[in-house]
């Protein structure tokens, strides 16, 4: 029997992104540089076979700069979820790869607290293969194959959640300091390009690029660890699921995550 998971409310992640290699457009191995901003309720990991990715789901945008040689583009992405490799947080260098050691968390429907945020972070620290653990998260049994176990990992040692809640507060960050990345954000939901999933990207780190929400390579046969147990789905039908949920919350409380600039 499948059981019923609590949703948390979502929150902005507000992320620095700085990737080699990437592909994009005409664009091939450049490297790319900016913020990113997604709304998600949490930080989620994906297992498929023997990997282990991390994952926010929710709508989103992505701002920044690519550049190859001497050729230079500037980049502004819709995107639906944002993908990444939580081994690659090289956390012993000043910027990971993606921040999710120092992130930006704002809560304009104040409901999460510091600590929640951080249990979210660290659960997506996941290992993989035949364990013993007093943490299991979850166990995933494929046709032919050698169990595989996930379990909590403290990774990161101190994680630094810069949280700010109340829409207020949540304008000032957003509408002020950052407005040239949440600016197009609010411009792609007023012409509903997040209620068309083809309109948006999935940021697929991972994978070197931006990819379809429909991309078999990148979005197939993923199970979602924290819903193991709660729900049967997976792939593209469960990120789709958690996708449209966080945006029909973001609909119903739109006040508080949309502003006008």
């Amino acid at each position: 029997m499948i059981g019923t998971m609590m949703r948390a409310s979502p929150l902005f992640w507000l992320l620095d992104v700085q990737l080699y290699d990437f592909n994009a457009g005409v664009f091939r191995n450049a490297d790319l540089t900016g913020k990113a901003l997604v709304i998600s309720s949490q930080l989620w990991s994906l297992i498929r076979e023997d990997r282990v990715i991390s994952v926010l789901i929710g709508p989103g945008i992505f701002k920044g700069v690519m550049t190859s040689g001497n050729r230079r583009a500037d980049i502004v992405e819709p995107t639906s979820a944002l993908m990444f490799d939580p081994t690659n947080l090289r956390v012993d260098e000043p910027v990971p790869l993606i921040d999710i050691v120092n992130p930006e968390v704002i809560d304009p429907l104040s409901t999460a607290r510091v600590e929640e945020i951080v249990t979210f972070i660290r659960k997506l620290m996941v290992e993989k293969g035949n364990v013993l653990t007093g943490d299991t998260i979850m166990k995933l049994k494929q046709d032919a194959a050698v169990p595989t176990t996930a379990h909590a990992m403290d990774v990161v040692k101190r994680i630094n959640v810069r949280h700010v809640s109340g829409v207020q507060r949540a304008k000032f960050i957003l509408a002020g300091t950052n407005s040239p990345l949440y600016k197009p954000f609010v411009q792609a939901y007023r012409k509903q390009r997040y209620a068309h999933l083809e309109q948006t990207k999935v940021m697929a780190t991972p994978f070197n690029k931006f990819a379809d929400f429909t991309d078999i390579e990148v979005m197939a046969n993923w199970t979602i660890v924290e819903k193991a147990g709660f729900d049967s789905k997976t792939g593209i039908e469960a990120m789709q699921e958690e996708y449209e949920s966080t945006l029909k919350d973001v609909d119903k409380n739109v006040d508080s995550f949309v502003y006008e600039i």
